[in-house]
Parts: structure tokens; sequence; C-alpha cells
């Protein structure tokens, strides 16, 4: 197989947390996040993690500093007025039995700004590319943008327009749990949310409706539901479901999920799905087994799988294997190489991601 990269440099519409922190006992996302699902801005805890816990170098402070040196910002401001972002690029090479791709270019760009006022938080994100293989153009419009009001400490409720939870939340799109499900960053949502996130239980019931930036076509309206059980403060395990209608569309998906801390350096993800619809029955799998060699440093393996109950020659197998490195504070790496095998014709795609978030 041969091997090119993916370099991926922008400001993601979707930036989400990393999930595998559980193997060091963060099991709620509040730890490190302002959004009870995850993802999206960091608090000042989550900074500091960013350097004690997931980088493997970093001087003092170095993770607090949002710009680095170029603006100095009061001290105490953002406890308040919270200012983040993400930056991904990408360059991939995919080689098949008919053709080859080779290409490179900036996927997204945003920058988040969010304001904590007693038991609301404001947040959104501003930056979109609309088509980025033809365009590297940034328009400075809101893709994401919600209000949360948490009376209880425990208990959320979320308004806007943003991604409802529903199983791992990776951020990785191109996974068939997320993209044959229609988590893709184009697929804007108006969303209304409650979150329950105990100590060893989470739950949350969404409904929701696309917005009108998609096709009428595509356009769907309906519900998730999704909990999970914690385990030793190590291991979280779930079940979600979600039911869509749209033109022509009836589709029910019932999983199960999970991420399993074997060690404090050894962790397995695992996210399986059945979907249902008019005409089509289909399951989707996904595995990741991984190990921090050193701190920061995680290479890991991969396995997905997409398989149609009705029409076998759509069945899709892809394994795949990576490496993932935060060097420093704000900075991720990610290496990785994978092959796909189809009654169709088997394909290598290889990549390496750079992801800069803030």
């Amino acid at each position: 197989m041969k091997m090119s990269f993916l370099l991926i440099f922008s400001i993601s519409t979707s930036a989400f947390s990393f999930p595998d922190t559980i193997r060091h006992g963060y099991v709620n996302c509040t730890s490190c996040h302002i959004s009870p699902s995850g993802g999206g801005l960091i608090n000042s805890y989550g900074r500091s993690l960013s350097r004690e816990l997931l980088s493997t170098w970093g001087k003092d402070e170095e993770e607090k500093n949002t710009f680095f040196d170029l603006a100095k910002l009061p001290s105490g401001i953002m406890d308040k007025f919270l200012i983040g972002g993400d930056a991904r690029y990408i360059s991939r090479r995919q080689n098949t039995q008919v053709y080859q791709v080779d290409e490179g270019f900036l996927m997204q760009a945003q920058l988040r700004l969010g304001l904590e006022y007693s038991k609301f938080k404001f947040i959104t994100a501003l930056g979109k590319i609309y088509n980025p293989r033809t365009s590297q153009k940034v328009r400075w419009v809101s893709p994401e943008y919600y209000t949360i009001y948490s009376p209880q400490e425990s208990l959320h409720f979320r308004a806007g327009r943003f991604e409802p939870v529903f199983a791992l939340r990776l951020p990785d799109h191109n996974l068939w749990v997320k993209s044959e499900l229609g988590f893709l960053p184009w697929n804007e949502r108006d969303t209304i949310e409650t979150i329950y996130e105990g100590e060893t239980q989470f739950l949350s019931v969404a409904g929701f409706q696309s917005t009108s930036t998609i096709s009428s076509v595509m356009q769907t309206t309906g519900y998730t539901v999704n909990f999970d059980q914690i385990i030793y403060d190590t291991t979280r395990v779930g079940l979600s479901a979600m039911n869509l209608e749209g033109q022509g569309l009836r589709q029910k998906t019932l999983g199960g999920h999970g991420i399993i801390s074997w060690t404090e350096k050894l962790f397995s993800m695992f996210d399986y799905s059945r979907v249902w619809s008019l005409d089509a029955k289909k399951d989707v799998a996904f595995f990741r087994t991984g190990y921090e060699i050193y701190k920061g440093i995680n290479p890991f393996v991969q396995y997905q799988a997409k398989i149609d109950r009705y029409k076998s020659a759509n069945n899709q197998k892809r394994y795949g294997v990576g490496l993932s490195w935060l060097p420093r504070p704000h900075i991720e790496i990610v290496l990785q190489a994978e092959k796909t095998k189809s009654q169709r014709g088997d394909s290598n795609e290889n990549f390496v991601l750079l992801h800069f978030y803030l």
C-alpha cells in the first residue's frame, strides 16, 4: 500500500472532545467543555488537562494562552467570555482499480464564542466553507449556535442550531457510523435537547428539524434518545436510538456504543447501529483499539463495516492503522492508512491530520 499524507488544518464546524480521556477518569464532558455533550469551547480545567494529561510537551500555562501572546487578555475574562476554535486542512490520496484521487484543501474555518451568565450559556460558531473542494472562501455565517439553561448542575436544556447527542460523538465525519446516519458537517439541524448528566448515568432526549440551508429532498425531522452508563469511572457504555422522517423517508436506528478502558494506557471504542427504512436494512459498525506508548502518542488499529441486509453487493469492510499525537497544547496530528474491501473492488486511502484547536 502506497503511503501518502493527508494534512488537515482548519477551524472545524464540529469540534469534538477527545473521548479516550475517559481512561483517566474524566467520564463527563463538562469536566473539560462548556457544552454537556462535549466538543467546542474548552473551560479552564480542560485547557490545563490539554497540557498536563494529553500533550507530550508544554511549558507552564502554555495551554491557557489562547492567542499565543498575540493578544493579552485581562485575568479572569476567559471565565465568563469564552473564545476558541479549531483548524483543519486535508490532503488525501485514494487508489482504486478504476481511478486515483490526490487532493488537498482547506476543509473548514471557524471561530467559537461563548458567554456565561448565571445559569445560562450562549454559544455561537462563526465561519463556513460551503464547498471546500472548489473554493477556499470562508463565509462568516453561523452554522451552529445555541443557548444552554442549567437549573441544576446535572440538568441542562439546550436549544438552537446544533447536532444532537448520538452514540460516541467522534469528530471523524468519514466514519460510516456517522456518514451513513446523516451526521455530516453540512447537515445542519434546528434542535431542542434535554440532558441529564449524573455521576454514573447520562441521558439525552432531542427533537430536530433540518434547516432550509440544505436541499428540500434531504430535509428531515426526527428525534434521538441516548443513554450512557458509567462503570468504575473509566468505562462508558450506552444505547442510542433515532427516528427520521422526510420526503419518501422513514428511518429508524438503534445502536450500542462504548469506550472501555482496559488499563490507563490501553483502551477500546465501539459503535454499532442497525438501520431500518422503507426498502432497506443495514448495519454499520466501528471498532478502534489504541495504546498510549508515550504521553500524547497513541497508535491504534481500526475496523469499520457497512452491511446491506438486502443487497450484499453493497457490503464494505475497512481496515486501518493509525497514530494520534498531541505534541503540544492546541495541536493534534493523526496519521492513518486504510484499506476498503468490497465486491466492486478494493481501494487504499492514506492521510495525515493536523488539527489546531483553541
